[in-house]
């Protein structure tokens, strides 16, 4: 009896695993459920296990995740508390224990469990013996078959033990070691050995352990950067794939997302502020971070942050840009870290090169913060405000814009920052003058009215502006554009005080408004001269034309400067002693405001024409009549010369004016003689009066050639015809006065071949 006590000792002590199973119930074997979640194979241990985990975690939810405790919640750098992670694999080896003690016992002494599994059989079959004796053999034995059936029941029972500690054991050993440990992924490994869970199995639960792990992370709002190297070790450790590290993620999170949708509004997960929503972008962000550190193609990646992205109801793009707003606040703390270390030498480009490729900042995101960076700094070493400061009235005083200026190492610190961020020198230069444009425009601007207004000489305020531009770090190409837009200032504001008067018709004003824009382009190039810059050479060709981005004119329509410029040549004119000459002095003034107001010569010619040319005409149709007149003589021709010279000098008249009014006055005098003329043929005296005029109208002989074809070609041709007789031949002797009859008729020698040509045919 007492071997028979022992062995049933024996046999209830391994078979009677939990308080709350019958001593021969059946469990579930993980074996036998297809599911790769822990919580489906092994309901009776781990889904108790992980139900007391979400309810552990909805409790501290009111209390760790209200809006009210986490407004300041936001990222850090370093983590410094215990891993959310971590902790989620405590409260699952805590759950599991809780929910079957003897899980426990054989997580912490796997051997005795794999012996009391081979033991079972055997001490079921010696017990059934032991209890049911018997003289025949045949009832010994169907005893024995009982019991040993029940011991097989038994040793089910305990591999499905085995499999429930497998997995809080896996959990064990990275709550113990850690996952920085080499030791860990050796004594993980062991589990597997130890508990003998079949491959398939154990990556199940290595991926259970690893949903855990990050639903744990994401339970804090609050983003860090250490975790994602937890994630990045915990998948090494746990030898996961890509497709398991995928399949962990999407379930992990539409976990979440159902958690989440259970107590949180949509619109509190719209707004960027509230702790669930940050929950959301910060595995959003651990999310994509890992599928790219594990080397996915493009089309992988897309379809793994897909999956992820719909859990939560998000497109793709929608997801990517919650992940750059979580990834790029971790980047400008790096790079105002930088801004404050820069003097030390502690940072490098590689430095940010390396929080880019951890954080996936894209290279054109990276380049815009760069260069905001570089901007904030410039600012903060003139003494500017910063973008963040506060700007209301109850800020302090304003700084006095005239006295801000760089330090003498500033522009040192400038290129060291500028190389960390691998901005190019323009890149650089443009930021600078960004900042540094309206502090050097001030001065620059009030040097340019003094030096106009004679205050002050053209060389001192240029060397007050030179003085500006060392202090701002300002260079030559950015001052060269920034006076240049000075220029255009200056000069256009009396050109549009200018139009003010002329709209009105006040020809006065016009004039004098004119007159004082004129002084101010004069002091404006003697100051510009000291610059020695070839691009201020031809000031009129920079500033004053009116099809140039730089034009101080352009913004006058044609008509408009037009306008001006008559009225100014009008003035100009009465303004002279005579009251009706144009002097030389007075001349040089209105090819000044010619070029100020952007005309061309053909515009000068033009206006001209109209406001004088009528007097010419005038003088020059009066001195043909004269001269074709009775009263000619050649004195007379020398008077009538001088009468319309003076004119064509006072109005400083082209010479093609002459040539376009000499045509027509010619053409009416050849008409005269040939009205005068009964026979067609002009006396000698008639041709010396046109020999005359031609002089006086400054024509050429080959000028007259086709007034004369005209009006005396015909005279030609009958005298041709008269040579030839009814015999139709030119006799020798007739072909000299020929001759004599075109010289006569001032007709061209080609003109007559013509002629002679026509009257032969």
């Amino acid at each position: 009896m007492k071997i028979r006590s022992g062995a049933l000792s024996l046999l209830l002590s391994i078979a009677l695993t939990s308080e709350s199973v019958s001593a021969f119930g059946v469990a579930p074997n993980s074996r036998v459920q297809s599911s790769s979640s822990f919580v489906s194979r092994t309901p009776s241990i781990i889904h108790n296990a992980r139900s007391q985990c979400v309810l552990a975690s909805m409790a501290t939810s009111s209390s760790t995740r209200s809006p009210q405790n986490n407004k300041s919640a936001g990222m850090t750098m370093f983590g410094g508390a215990e891993s959310g992670g971590i902790t989620e694999l405590k409260e699952l080896t805590k759950a599991a224990d809780a929910s079957n003690p003897i899980v426990k016992t054989f997580r912490k002494q796997p051997t005795l469990l794999k012996i009391s599994g081979y033991a079972a059989v055997p001490a079921s079959f010696i017990l059934g013996a032991v209890i049911t004796p018997s003289r025949r053999a045949a009832a010994t034995a169907v005893g024995s078959a009982i019991t040993g059936v029940a011991g097989l029941i038994g040793k089910n029972r305990l591999d499905a033990a085995t499999e429930a500690a497998a997995m809080p054991g896996i959990a064990q050993v990275i709550i113990d070691k850690g996952l920085d440990d080499p030791e860990t992924p050796s004594l993980i490994a062991e589990v597997q050995e130890t508990f003998g869970v079949q491959d398939e199995d154990f990556a199940d639960m290595c991926s259970d352990i690893y949903k855990v792990y990050i639903t744990g992370m994401i339970k804090t709002p609050i983003t860090k950067t250490s975790e994602l190297k937890e994630l990045s070790s915990l998948r090494t450790v746990l030898k996961m794939d890509n497709l398991r590290v995928g399949e962990a993620h999407t379930k992990a999170a539409k976990d979440f997302s159902r958690q989440t949708s259970l107590f949180t509004p949509v619109e509190d997960l719209e707004d960027p502020d509230h702790p669930d929503r940050m929950s959301i972008d910060k595995f959003l962000f651990f999310s994509e971070r890992i599928f790219h550190q594990g080397g996915e193609t493009e089309e992988a990646f897309k379809y793994e942050m897909s999956r992820v992205a719909k859990a939560f109801d998000l497109s793709l793009r929608t997801a990517m840009d919650r992940v750059a707003e979580v990834a790029e606040p971790f980047y400008d703390r790096a790079l105002q870290s930088a801004r404050s270390k820069i003097d030390t030498g502690a940072v490098s480009a590689d430095m940010l090169e390396r929080a880019r490729n951890t954080l996936g900042i894209d290279d054109s995101v990276a380049r815009d913060m760069h260069i905001a960076t570089f901007a904030e700094e410039v600012r903060s070493l003139l003494g500017k405000k910063s973008n963040d400061d506060d700007e209301s009235e109850d800020s302090a005083e304003e700084v006095d814009e005239a006295t801000m200026k760089f330090s003498d190492n500033a522009k040192e610190k400038l290129d060291l920052l500028a190389e960390v961020l691998n901005l190019e020198t323009k890149d650089a230069d443009y930021e600078i003058s960004v900042e540094a444009s309206p502090l050097f425009q001030a001065k620059a601007l009030a040097s340019m009215n003094d030096s106009i207004a004679g205050t002050i000489s053209p060389d001192q305020a240029w060397s007050d502006m030179e003085a500006r531009q060392k202090e701002l770090l300002f260079n030559d190409d950015a001052m060269k554009d920034l006076l240049a837009s000075l220029v255009m200032q200056t000069m256009g504001q009396p050109l549009e005080a200018t139009m003010t008067f002329a709209k009105v018709n006040n020809e006065g004003a016009t004039y004098d408004k004119l007159l004082e824009a004129l002084e101010a382009k004069e002091a404006i190039i003697s100051v510009l001269k000291n610059s020695d810059w070839e691009e201020f050479n031809d000031f009129e060709a920079k500033f004053f034309d009116p099809k140039s981005k730089s034009s101080a004119c352009g913004f006058l329509e044609f008509a408009d400067r037009l306008s001006l410029y008559r009225v100014f040549l009008k003035r100009s004119v009465s303004k002279s002693e005579s009251g009706e000459e144009l002097t030389e002095e007075l001349y040089a003034k209105v090819k000044e405001v010619q070029g100020m107001l952007g005309l061309s010569d053909d515009d000068e010619a033009s206006e001209f024409k109209k406001n004088f040319g009528p007097e010419l005409q005038k003088s020059l149709a009066t001195a043909m009549i004269e001269i074709m007149g009775d009263d000619f003589t050649p004195e007379l021709v020398t008077n009538l010369k001088a009468i319309s010279d003076k004119i064509i000098k006072d109005y400083k008249l082209p010479d093609s004016l002459v040539s376009e009014y000499a045509g027509p006055n010619y053409m009416r005098a050849v008409n005269i003689v040939n009205q005068n003329t009964p026979g067609g043929v002009p006396t000698t005296e008639q041709m010396e009066q046109l020999e005359s005029l031609r002089e006086y109208l400054k024509m050429t002989k080959e000028d007259t050639y086709t007034f004369h074809l005209e009006v005396f070609g015909s005279a030609y041709k009958s005298g041709v015809l008269e040579a030839m007789g009814s015999t139709g031949i030119i006799r020798p002797e007739l072909k000299a006065p020929l001759n004599d009859l075109r010289d006569r008729l001032g007709v061209s020698e080609g003109a007559c071949k013509t002629l002679f040509l026509e009257a032969v045919e």
